[in-house]
């Protein structure tokens, strides 16, 4: 790995064994993705094929490369200097070829692969819906928090397609829209496979949940004894 060089506009820090760098303008790493990224990669394995949408700077491709042992890993991003700086990221780390980052807006991508392509799709998507609330004036930043290039509906959708009938989703999301994933995620066939609530502080509602999705199994009933 060589140290890569980095514009003004840009910032250097390391990701685990991996330079990682990042736009001071764009949407920055959080802990949301380090959590996805950590809570997907106990069931990962070298045999899976994996796809992040909303890739971003390739925070979590890294990540997986780093700690899941996953074979093949892409990142779509559909913001063009975001992209340009994920596929920056994977070539100073050494993972073109296990790693690919791929400029393009979710809805297209069945443009790009056949049905069942990927065995995984993990994403840290949009957390608010287009229209509601204040939109940042930085147009990666207002598209990271608000879903103004698909909703939610979008992303389960092209998921159902990507992975086919035996893949897996990871999502972050907002625990007060736990009620419309569910919903949505039922309308493409997934049913629930895991749940971890996050950021609950004493006495306090958790602002964030992590899920697993899948076409088959589902999160196991237990009844309590009679009496």
């Amino acid at each position: 790995m060589e140290r890569p060089l980095i514009s003004e506009d840009e910032t250097l820090e390391k990701l685990g064994p991996y330079f990682f760098v990042q736009r001071k303008a764009g949407q920055r790493l959080t802990g949301d993705s380090v959590e996805l990224a950590e809570f997907a990669i106990p069931d990962l394995n070298k045999n899976d094929r994996i796809i992040d949408l909303g890739t971003g700077t390739g925070a979590i491709p890294l990540m997986l490369a780093w700690k899941s042992g996953a074979g093949k890993i892409t990142g779509v991003e559909i913001d063009r200097e975001a992209a340009r700086t994920a596929m920056k990221n994977v070539e100073a780390n050494g993972l073109a070829g296990r790693v690919d980052i791929i400029n393009r807006d979710l809805r297209e991508l069945r443009e790009c692969f056949p049905e069942g392509a990927f065995t995984a799709v993990v994403s840290n998507p949009p957390y608010g819906k287009a229209g509601a609330g204040r939109i940042s004036p930085k147009t990666e930043r207002a598209a990271a928090r608000a879903g103004l290039h698909g909703g939610l509906s979008d992303l389960i959708s092209i998921s159902a397609y990507l992975t086919g009938r035996k893949g897996r989703v990871f999502y972050v999301f907002p625990a007060a829209r736990i009620a419309e994933m569910l919903v949505e995620l039922g309308k493409a066939g997934f049913r629930p496979v895991r749940i971890r609530f996050l950021g609950g502080k004493t006495g306090r509602a958790p602002k964030l949940f992590l899920i697993e999705a899948g076409k088959e199994g589902g999160i196991p009933i237990e009844l309590a004894s009679a009496g």
